[in-house]
């Protein structure tokens, strides 16, 4: 896996999983160089599945989409997703506040050490924020609400992005819709980094905060030229000394949806399964393992 040096991992954490995604960066279409999308067809013989992927939150300058997506859309007849974004609307803010927040009497300046609890109060009171709001959460969810401030400061939106676009398409069409798996489930996946490994996520993410719009950019102008390996570089890169988390969020993720992709090939009529960007490259990605387990992949 390459090295990418000063590079949060909360952005990889947002692009890979679809109920904590809240930023990406403002971009305007930007035609893809090599005429490809993030979007791959998977065949073995005469049956076919399209594999896309997702940022979950985009501006709307990126839309309309290639017409790559748009076929795609048109020829599936069920959507696959990370999660089903109707049941987790309903479901995700009661099961965020109890898994993102201490319910022991701990506080998080007590679970932190001295410095972090300083730089993160120093930035809410130069964002206006009450300090004592978060006194109850845990690093990982301090992470990820100090990361969406900042993506709403930048104009970014949640419902423009690839997953609740399709989705929406796909309620109004009456297609099929499938999670793979559930929002509880991509949440206890962050509640389960130690204690230890929050804070240093945590701090990265800190370091990052007032330059991380110039990386979004390059992420998003990425994922339209269709680039794999920009996207591997950026996002992969970022576990580099993170082990357990990239096995944890990209490595066991993938394994445990690859029995329900292969079923879609099943399917009399194309299934169109949407995931975070992060997992479908790289030696562990999704494209990678249905290659090796024989299936012919063509990006579109």
């Amino acid at each position: 896996m390459r090295h990418v040096s000063n590079r949060s991992i909360w952005l990889v954490v947002l692009v890979c999983a679809a109920v904590t995604a809240t930023a990406t960066a403002p971009a305007a279409q930007t035609p893809a160089a090599s005429g490809k999308s993030f979007l791959w067809t998977v065949h073995r013989g005469e049956n076919l599945l399209y594999l896309a992927g997702s940022v979950h939150a985009l501006n709307e300058d990126v839309y309309p989409l290639s017409t790559a997506f748009e076929s795609a859309f048109a020829a599936a007849g069920t959507l696959v997703e990370e999660i089903d974004l109707g049941t987790a609307d309903a479901t995700l803010a009661p099961i965020l506040l109890s898994k993102g927040l201490y319910l022991d009497g701990r506080r998080f300046d007590t679970v932190v050490s001295a410095e972090t609890a300083t730089l993160v109060t120093a930035r809410l009171e130069a964002s206006g924020l009450p300090v004592q709001m978060f006194q109850t959460m845990k690093p990982w969810m301090v992470m990820l609400t100090l990361s969406a401030l900042e993506a709403q400061r930048a104009g970014l939106d949640p419902n423009l992005g690839l997953d609740k676009h399709f989705f929406d398409r796909a309620t109004a069409a009456g297609k099929t819709i499938v999670g793979l798996e559930t929002a509880e489930s991509q949440l206890d996946r962050l509640d389960a980094i130690p204690d230890a490994i929050q804070e240093q996520l945590l701090r990265s993410t800190l370091n990052e905060l007032d330059t991380i719009q110039a990386s979004l950019q390059t992420l998003i102008t990425s994922w339209q030229r269709g680039d794999v390996a920009a996207i591997e570089e950026l996002l992969l890169g970022s576990f580099d000394g993170y082990p357990a988390a990239y096995t944890s969020l990209i490595v066991e993720r993938n394994r445990n949806w690859m029995p329900q992709i292969e079923a879609c090939l099943a399917r009399s009529r194309p299934c169109m399964v949407v995931v975070g960007a992060a997992h479908l490259v790289g030696p562990d990605g999704l494209l990678a393992e249905l290659r090796g387990r024989g299936y012919r992949i063509e990006q579109q």
